[in-house]
């Protein structure tokens, strides 16, 4: 996200980084075609600006304000989490898990970003199990 932030970043420059971080993330399931879906929206210009946007607004803090009511909430929660992602380490859900009251985190082996992809039949599973508890 920090390079995003530099006012020099080209177009291109986007799209190469969407189209290798959508391939990475997609692993197995990474076919030219389903990678193109994925990338599509980028090649608009309005896209573009706007997910520029908002990665040189990214900050954790407006997070960390959730954490509060999140501890209180009774509400059961779920992760499905890719051990294999390399946008956002299984760490942050194991911590999340730790420290958020009700929270349930199913960890899927061989899955990355986006394990609906990669596992959809183990996320499907995850989910009924969940929502049938």
């Amino acid at each position: 996200m920090a390079r995003f932030r530099d006012p020099g970043a080209t177009a291109d420059d986007v799209l190469a980084a969407r189209r290798h971080a959508v391939t990475r993330s997609l692993a197995g399931a990474a076919t030219e075609q389903r990678v193109a879906e994925y990338v599509d929206p980028w090649t608009d210009a309005r896209v573009r600006r706007s997910w520029m946007a908002l990665a040189g607004a990214a900050d954790n803090r407006y997070t960390l304000e959730l954490v509060p009511a999140l501890q209180r909430s009774t509400t059961p929660k779920l992760l499905i989490w890719g051990d294999d992602d390399e946008n956002e380490r299984v760490e942050y859900a194991e911590r999340f898990a730790s420290e958020i009251p009700h929270t349930t985190l199913v960890r899927v082996p061989g899955a990355d970003h986006i394990p609906t992809e990669n596992a959809p039949g183990r996320v499907g599973h995850a989910l009924v199990d969940f929502l049938t508890a």
